[in-house]
């Protein structure tokens, strides 16, 4: 039976844009409202958005927005009536955030909502802080990622070059000029500074980009939990959100999870179900997923036959036939014949089963060696019973009145001789008392009636020479 395999999305994406695309899986109506919008958000979309993102409750937003609005204010507060510039601005609200409210960095933490319960953060939990703080400045903040990291970058006022900021460490402003940032950073996070001479692993993303990240984050959160379904969910939040290629990809990849998973518990309509809610039609959907699905059409019906249920499977694969490509239609159709044909081979010998077995031969639904085997077994049971109610002699005679090709089998062949010799064990212990009595004329005669039928027997021409010795 086919297996499917499942896949870990990405980390990190990229930022290319899509058409128009229709995500009905489950996706919440916000994230195409906020898709919408145009950047750069405003502090309070921003906060909105982020906090939505990282799986914050309806009721918990207005306790969460009050707490970013009174760090806010103490920001401001700190450089009321000080002539500031952006740079100077930048690096105050970070010494603000680790000062203020980060505590321990934790590599998993992706969630606002969480980062201020705790003080807990990551490199993305971190940037988008840092993003809406500063976005309450006016600056102009942008988020970067390289490889499996992601940071900020800040543009000056003045239009001079832009100024990388590691939001994870507290010296983490232009980390670039600080000699001391790189090892305490590296200590830290496990991760090596990408300056921004080094384009080739760096790239910049936008407000829905990094809200992005933190479903993305999310959403391998709950892959690992094999929670498929919710991971789903969220990345159909994220396409919505950001109708990049990259998330398009990783939403694909979601399906097929969630397709998978329910293929590993034998859920297999679950699993084509989840395939044909994600789109409106196949043109829309990849390869792979194509090929997922009839896949578990073919092992829904393969569970069904393993279970003899052979209406069933016919039913399950009429019903998706669609789906299939002709090779697994034609290749499905005889493994269903073939069980049926089982079924009739186990009720036993008749007329009707020895046909059934031809027509199954003649149209290619089974093998000569597979025929062979089934009427090898279709007569041995009727011999069986022809001996049982009558004698030896007479399954003997069925036997040889069967088709003249399946005697040169193997099969056929010893079952037959079998049958011969049980015959000639017959005659050789009904001869025995006569030659033992004188009888050799009677026993001769009985002899030589069963080498009529099983010539060349050695245990009735032995049976003949005592005979012949005796007189």
């Amino acid at each position: 039976m086919m297996r499917l395999s499942i896949i870990f999305t990405l980390f990190f994406f990229g930022t290319t844009v899509l058409s128009a695309l229709e995500i009905p899986y489950q996706s919440d109506i916000v994230f195409s409202e906020f898709s919408a919008i145009p950047e750069p958000f405003g502090t309070d979309q921003l906060i909105k958005m982020f906090l939505i993102s990282s799986g914050t409750d309806s009721e918990s937003i207005p306790v969460y927005i009050q707490i970013l609005e009174k760090h806010i204010q103490n920001l401001n507060e700190s450089v009321k009536d000080k002539k500031t510039e952006s740079e100077e601005e930048g690096e105050i609200v970070l010494k603000y955030m680790h000062e203020n409210i980060l505590s321990s960095y934790n590599y998993q933490q992706t969630r606002l909502n969480i980062l201020l319960d705790d003080g807990s953060y990551n490199c993305v939990s971190s940037a988008v802080l840092y993003i809406l703080l500063t976005r309450s400045f006016g600056l102009q903040v942008y988020g970067i990622h390289s490889s499996d990291h992601a940071f900020c970058s800040l543009q000056p006022s003045d239009g001079s070059e832009a100024i990388d900021v590691e939001t994870t460490n507290l010296w983490g402003f232009n980390p670039g000029l600080k000699k001391d940032f790189h090892s305490d950073f590296t200590n830290k996070t496990g991760y090596i500074y990408v300056p921004p001479g080094d384009y080739s692993d760096r790239s910049q993303l936008g407000d829905k980009d990094m809200a992005g990240l933190i479903l993305q984050n999310r959403i391998v959160e709950n892959q690992k939990r094999n929670r498929y379904d919710k991971a789903l969910e969220l990345a159909a939040n994220r396409l919505a959100l950001t109708q990049s290629e990259q998330a398009e990809k990783d939403y694909f990849d979601s399906v097929q999870n969630l397709a998978a998973w329910h293929n590993r518990l034998h859920e297999y309509e679950a699993g084509i179900d989840v395939i044909q809610t994600v789109t409106t039609g196949d043109y829309d959907l990849p390869d792979f997923l194509i090929q997922t699905r009839y896949q578990m059409v073919y092992n829904f019906c393969g569970t069904i036959l393993n279970s003899g249920n052979t209406e069933k499977a016919e039913t399950v694969m009429i019903r998706y036939k669609h789906f299939l490509p002709d090779t697994l239609i034609e290749e499905l159709t005889f493994l269903i014949e073939e069980k049926k044909l089982d079924h009739i081979i186990k009720q036993g010998y008749s007329e009707d089963s020895v046909l059934q077995v031809h027509n199954a031969l003649s149209t290619g639904i089974i093998t000569e060696k597979r025929a062979s085997e089934m009427l090898v077994y279709l007569y041995a049971n009727e011999a069986e019973k022809i001996a049982l109610r009558s004698n030896y002699l007479e399954g003997l005679l069925f036997l040889k009145g069967s088709e003249s090709w399946l005697h040169e089998t193997k099969d056929f062949i010893r079952l037959l001789s079998v049958y011969e010799q049980n015959y000639a064990v017959t005659i050789h212990n009904t001869a025995f008392p006569m030659i033992n009595n004188g009888r050799y004329e009677d026993a001769a005669l009985l002899l030589q009636k069963g080498l009529d039928i099983i010539p060349g027997n050695q245990l009735l021409l032995n049976d003949l020479r005592k005979i012949e010795s005796a007189q």
